[in-house]
């Protein structure tokens, strides 16, 4: 009896200590989150840019440490923050997605529409 009195106050030590590492996890998530958001900005090319190329380069910069995927493709990142990748086109009006996040758990993205005419 008095073994599983113990082995019941363990578990729910256990159980609330998890609670409240949880708990303190998403409110301070929820107070960095406008503080320290993620740099991201897109130099290339411009939102509803028209080429007359299939394949273009997506340039931009965010924070070093950064993964950055642009149409699910990931960019190298280089020790300044600056990223690039060649992005193939379709004929007409194309989405291309650009996401960063790091190792804090920050996110950004933008969503460009480029205009492939032949």
């Amino acid at each position: 009896m008095k073994k599983r009195l113990i082995l019941g106050m363990v578990l729910l030590t256990l159980v609330g200590a998890l609670l409240g590492l949880a708990c303190s996890k998403e409110a301070s998530d929820t107070n960095d989150n406008d503080a320290t958001s993620l740099p991201l900005a897109v130099t290339q090319p411009q939102n509803e840019s028209v080429v007359n190329t299939a394949v273009i380069l997506v340039k931009g910069t965010t924070n070093p440490d950064a993964v950055v995927t642009v149409n699910g493709t990931v960019a190298d990142v280089d020790a300044d923050g600056n990223f690039s990748v060649m992005v193939t086109l379709e004929e007409g009006p194309n989405l291309i997605e650009v996401y960063a996040s790091d190792f804090e758990y920050r996110e950004a993205s933008e969503i460009l529409t480029v205009v492939y005419e032949t």
